[in-house]
């Protein structure tokens, strides 16, 4: 499927906000490891959910879907069994390290394989390393790093030292390393993405995990972690809430209101909000959610490793911004659903940006951006970036394989469409 965006002005109304990702599948972990029954309201539901789902349910956890978007699981009490056939990731990150480190928590063999950018992008071997340092076993079955992936239990404990500049291999190591037999004591160098980490160790504070940090760079858990059933409601997600935010900012005579936003939540991504502001824009927080108008923005330097799944809107934002925008501290971004750096630069430089790549993030410069022919990369957030761009592009732009928007956002056409966007889908 692919979409056609022209350029738009006068964007006004309300945008429902789906609910957040990574909250959603912490929430779904931490309740299927939990003794006794939970109950997750209004989760994000995708593919991804409920390719989790599936894996959990193979873990040894029974979920079912209530009524008024509710679901229901019974947990394991932190005893999982090896699943009988082999997990099928698809394109999620989150599914393949976060599952690899409780596969480790099982006694036999789990095997777990993915797309190709889960085969060839997503680096695996820093998590192998450190499974195998916790007395378990981990192999990539290729010896590159990637999946597939094969993991046998169990996690025993004690000292590790890990890359973190990626935080999912972080984050999955500290929730199994509550399910380990002794003690861990995981030490992280290039401590990044710092919030996704953070979003874990509140969910593990919630369920009573016993841990302490120091400064997201030395960790221990206690292990033989056990908790009771919880009930929770997930929060709206700041990663898509900021795209129609962008697309009132750069277009004429707009206004653009997103009821239920939570500006206490731990996503790093509502810190975009005050990067905006400092740029110049037109954004009013409230109780009762956030309002963005049109605004003229400067450019500046962002260190975006605090909110690194915006950098690739940020980029375009730099591109419609006075002066000069330098995104750094973005290299983790090569690694994601595809290399969202060079793959940014592509996109903007076909549109007419000013646009030079460093090794780890960009330089833009305020450009007079056209319509162009564009890859997605099947990659969520570059459908939704490019989209917002084209709202501001002379033209028409076309923007290929735009179905995996419903990774994040599914109804991320509808939505803007709603608000006097002129785009539509094509077969």
């Amino acid at each position: 499927m692919n979409l056609i965006v022209n350029k738009s002005s006068r964007l006004n109304g309300a945008v429902r906000i789906p609910a957040n990702k990574s909250h959603s599948f912490r929430a779904l972990i931490m309740a299927a490891l939990a003794e006794g029954v939970s109950r997750i309201e209004s989760p994000a539901v995708s593919n991804d959910w409920m390719r989790g789902i599936e894996a959990m349910e193979m873990f040894g956890a029974t979920i079912d879907s209530k009524a008024d978007h509710v679901w229901e699981i019974h947990g394991t009490g932190g005893k999982l069994r090896t699943p009988d056939d082999i997990i099928d990731c698809g394109n999620s990150g989150i599914i393949l390290r976060f599952f690899m480190a409780l596969a480790a928590c099982c006694e036999g063999h789990t095997v777990l394989t993915g797309d190709e950018s889960l085969r060839h992008i997503r680096l695996c071997q820093p998590l192998i390393d450190a499974i195998n340092a916790l007395g378990a076993w981990a192999v990539s079955t290729k010896g590159d790093g990637h999946a597939p992936v094969v993991v046998r239990g169990r996690l025993r404990g004690g000292h590790v030292e890990l890359d973190g500049m990626d935080s999912q291999p972080v984050s999955a190591l500290l929730i199994a390393s509550a399910l380990a037999d002794a003690p861990t004591e995981l030490v992280v160098r290039r401590a990044g993405e710092k919030p996704w980490v953070g979003m874990t160790l509140d969910w593990m504070k919630r369920c009573g995990v016993e841990f302490s940090h120091e400064n997201f760079e030395r960790y221990r858990v206690r292990g033989r972690a056990r908790w009771g059933g919880f009930e929770t409601r997930i929060p709206l997600d700041w990663s898509a809430a900021l795209y129609p935010i962008v697309a009132a900012l750069l277009t004429e005579g707009s206004e653009v209101s997103l009821p239920g936003m939570d500006f206490a939540d731990s996503q790093g991504d509502r810190l975009v909000v005050d990067v905006l502001r400092e740029m110049g824009a037109d954004i009013e927080t409230g109780p009762d959610g956030v309002t963005a108008r049109t605004s003229r923005l400067t450019g500046r330097r962002i260190d975006c490793n605090d909110f690194i799944d915006q950098f690739m809107l940020l980029a375009v934002v730099g591109a419609c911004a006075e002066g000069e925008t330098v995104l750094c501290n973005a290299e983790v971004c090569r690694h994601k659903e595809c290399d969202r750096i060079s793959e940014m630069a592509k996109a903007l430089k076909a549109m007419g940006a000013d646009v030079a790549e460093q090794p780890d993030g960009l330089v833009v410069r305020r450009s007079q951006l056209h319509g162009a022919h564009l890859e997605s990369r099947a990659d969520h957030r570059m459908v939704m970036t490019l989209a917002v761009a084209a709202l501001a592009a002379a033209g028409s732009t076309l923007i290929t394989e735009s179905e995996c928007v419903r990774k994040t956002f599914p109804a991320f056409v509808e939505q803007m469409a709603g608000l006097g966007c002129d785009m539509q889908t094509e077969d």
